[in-house]
């Protein structure tokens, strides 16, 4: 029996096998643990911003850099990883079992080398010259086109004039024009991204010990973030909208399953994928399962995917593997598990998989082949995160083509 690993199961915690599934502790392989990067700074400040003046003592690597509470946050998810894969992964950092990609940001890119310190004792800090290795961490460029988003735009568009989005716009309007008045920018009319930032400057104030300025009270952070929630739903979409799943983090989805599916059915050494993004990856993420609730995940949150196999034929590799979700948002507690809306648990990818994925773009409820298979020519980002999610989608058509050499030296031949 295979137990394939997510980062999200606590260690010491196994789930209690029933007559029906009978589970060793070995791990096989874990698909994507993906993981939001740890603590950073402001993403922008605001014309009367109190702290504006005093931004590069407060923040001396820059706006959006990752801060070193951010830093121990992810050396601590790292070493969370190593106390739960124990006996799964090798002592050391092996290229051919562990694959890592960032997006291209240099707070994603610093969280996936800050985690792999706290996973791998030889990239750890401290170590001498002649013991400390660096790991490497996969990214590509930032891509912005939004060429070919019709579908998208087309559902952004039906989502921001719905009934239920002009109301509550029309009854903010007022709080608005206030927050106009406190913060020196134009918010009445423009897109809810500005009130956004307001929101995520106060915020990361607030966490570093700073003031906030008279007006910024428990209610107006309170209001900005229901207007928070409103804007990510328009483009993450509700919960059950399949049509925006499928156009947003289903091609996440797709990249998972697929490359478990290659990865098992080529008999791949690869045990681990790792995926350092912003917050936009898991929220899309999060909707094309439908278990996005209107929360942004917080600072290192990673959702992560457990595969498990019963004892049994091992031929029956298909009917005897099942999913299982896990959600590790806080590091003070045990992770959560998830259900997946109208999929038993746990999930069977082959046999269950179209029937509770066909709208959330994992697996079409049409298919009938047994290996999901990657739309490679479906890219629509998050209008809030195209890099992120595009860069998924390169994670998920790549990961195994860019290793066609070490494939051929598996016995595996081409991708």
């Amino acid at each position: 029996l295979g137990n394939l690993g997510s980062c999200c199961h606590p260690a010491g915690s196994e789930l209690s096998p029933t007559k029906d599934q009978v589970l060793t502790p070995a791990l096989t392989w874990s698909p994507p643990q993906v993981f939001r990067h740890g603590d950073r700074a402001p993403l922008a400040s605001y014309p009367t911003d109190p702290h504006k003046e005093a931004a590069s003592t407060l923040w001396p690597r820059g706006l959006g850099q990752l801060a070193g509470e951010g830093v121990r946050q992810q050396l601590e998810l790292g070493r969370f990883l190593r106390s739960r894969y124990e006996d799964f992964l090798s002592p050391e950092y092996r290229w051919e079992e562990v694959y890592i990609r960032s997006t291209d940001f240099d707070r994603t890119l610093e969280s996936a080398q800050a985690n792999l310190a706290g996973l791998f004792p030889e990239a750890a800090p401290g170590r001498s010259e002649a013991t400390w290795r660096p790991i490497p961490v996969h990214t590509v460029p930032s891509l912005r086109t939004r060429s070919g988003l019709s579908p998208y735009q087309e559902l952004l568009r039906e989502a921001t004039e719905a009934a239920e989005y002009q109301t509550a716009l029309e009854g903010w309007t007022d709080f608005l024009t206030h927050l106009e008045n406190f913060t020196g920018l134009s918010l009445v009319g423009e897109p809810l991204r500005r009130a956004w930032k307001v929101l995520d400057t106060l915020i990361c104030q607030q966490a570093h010990g700073l003031p906030l300025p008279p007006w910024a009270s428990p209610d107006v952070l309170q209001t900005l973030a229901q207007i928070s929630a409103l804007d990510i739903g328009a483009h993450v979409g509700p919960p059950g909208a399949a049509e925006e799943a499928q156009l947003y983090g289903g091609i996440l989805l797709d990249a998972i399953l697929a490359d478990f599916s290659r990865v098992q059915h080529l008999g791949l050494p690869l045990k681990m994928v790792m995926y350092s993004a912003r917050d936009s990856a898991l929220l899309a993420l999060q909707g094309a399962l439908g278990l996005y609730d209107g929360h942004t995940p917080p600072y290192a949150a990673c959702l992560g995917f457990e595969f498990r196999r019963r004892l049994g034929d091992p031929d029956d590799d298909a009917g005897d593997v099942t999913i299982s979700l896990f959600y590790r948002n806080d590091s003070a507690g045990l992770p959560v598990t998830l259900s997946l809306p109208g999929c038993p648990e746990p999930a069977n990818p082959a046999g269950d998989g179209p029937r509770c994925w066909a709208g959330s773009g994992g697996l079409r409820s049409g298919d009938s082949h047994p290996h999901p298979v990657l739309p490679a020519a479906t890219v629509v980002p998050l209008l809030a995160g195209a890099g992120a999610v595009l860069a998924a989608l390169s994670m998920g058509l790549g990961l195994l083509a860019c290793r066609a050499g070490c494939l051929r030296a598996w016995g595996g031949g081409p991708v």
